[in-house]
């Protein structure tokens, strides 16, 4: 299987949820309709995910 990489994303105020969007390399487009608390759990785990892995980075001499 081969990944298609995110080129763009885009979030859209739509009323009490939002439009996330999606634009691969491809061009190939994904939107989603979202909840302000799904935003909320994906920030913080984007935040936890990164933590993680500058945890693993070795240290600038």
């Amino acid at each position: 299987m081969m990944t298609n990489h995110l080129a763009h994303f885009a979030i859209e105020p739509d009323g009490e949820s939002y439009n996330l969007q999606l634009t691969m390399e491809d061009g190939t487009v994904v939107a989603v309709g979202v909840t302000f608390d799904q935003l909320d759990l994906l920030g913080e785990e984007i935040d936890r995910r990164l933590d993680t892995d500058q945890d693993l980075l070795p240290p600038k001499l």
